[in-house]
């Protein structure tokens, strides 16, 4: 997945740091963007879609749970999930555990550094074929 292409469709982008991993950061041109220090000093936005954090962790990170315990209320949530041996090995279980909270899975990055997952309320659940006038809310098609 190409992150900077994704970043530039948003307009108020944050990035969070949970762990110290600078290549990260410089290898997606995050350094641009401000930091904060938790989501918990984060003023979330509840009415724009535009809004991303960005959040960089490892897979004890996953494992702890702690990161989610404090991102409700966002709207738009990166996790740039640091690319190492122990996440490949185990990579089943975090994507699990990942998409029991809502994240889509995204793939590699396209410098093979970091696993993405996304969380987009306003991509959360796709409106399935059969929901349209087409179908079933059509009057001309009652009496079929």
């Amino acid at each position: 997945m190409d992150v900077k292409k994704y970043l530039d469709n948003k307009k108020n982008i944050r990035i969070l740091s949970v762990i110290d991993n600078k290549d990260i950061i410089e290898s997606f041109d995050l350094d641009c963007y401000p930091c904060i220090s938790s989501l918990e000093d984060y003023k979330k936005n509840l009415f724009t879609d535009n809004e991303l954090v960005v959040i960089i962790i490892d897979h004890n990170c996953i494992s702890r749970n702690d990161i989610f315990k404090n991102n409700f209320g966002l709207q738009n949530v990166m996790l740039l999930i640091v690319n190492d041996t122990l996440l490949n090995d185990n990579m089943t279980k975090y994507t699990n555990i990942l998409f029991s909270y809502g994240y889509k899975y995204f793939g590699l990055s396209d410098n093979d550094k970091a696993q993405i997952f996304i969380y987009d309320i306003s991509e959360y659940k796709d409106s399935p074929d059969w929901l349209n006038n087409k179908n079933w809310a059509n009057p001309e098609l009652w009496e079929k």
